[in-house]
């Protein structure tokens, strides 16, 4: 016989972690506008908007943010620090509050960081692990998100996405 208190405890538990859970996917057609289907309106949660939006030491760039737009080549010229996957077409990163160009197509991307600026080149598998990070892939076939205020977005088809956390931006364009 299942006892109804613990039955009742364990489906509230379940019901608290998973409210609050979200996940926007926009999907944009040739020339900006959203493809058939595809959800008009901006996600109801946006990224905290990053400090480094203003301008820093002479010489350097701002870097980007959710006030400021998704600029790939802002974000390349202020990369301090440019890698490349392994043989096997891995690369993982587990520095906070990185900027980083990756050159070269890769297999698997894992980003386990808070508050990290990655731009990468065309991309199998993409991990975003940690919270405030903005990543600016090229193609990319699978997106795992699991966090809070991170910004991924793709160029090319909508790959497989999968979201654990909330807040989070996933965009193609």
């Amino acid at each position: 016989m299942i006892r109804p208190l613990p039955a009742l405890a364990a489906a509230a538990v379940l019901v608290a972690l998973l409210s609050g859970c979200s996940v926007s996917v926009i999907d944009k057609a040739e020339g900006g506008k959203p493809a058939a289907g595809a959800q008009d309106k901006p996600a109801k949660e946006e990224p905290p908007a990053s400090p480094d939006a203003a301008p820093t030491d002479a010489g350097e760039h701002p870097l980007p943010n959710a006030a400021t737009g998704l600029d790939r080549d802002a974000i390349t010229a202020a990369a301090t620090t440019v890698r490349r996957c392994d043989s096997s077409g891995e690369l993982t990163i587990l520095d906070d509050a990185v900027v980083a160009r990756v050159e070269g197509a890769c297999k698997r991307i894992i980003l386990n960081s808070k508050g990290s600026m990655l731009v990468t080149d065309d991309v199998t598998s993409m991990e975003v692990i940690g919270d405030a990070n903005l990543v600016l892939t090229g193609s990319v076939d699978q997106v795992l998100v699991n966090g809070m205020g991170n910004t991924v977005h793709w160029s090319g088809a909508t790959p497989t996405v999968s979201d654990v956390g909330s807040g989070n931006t996933l965009t193609a364009g």
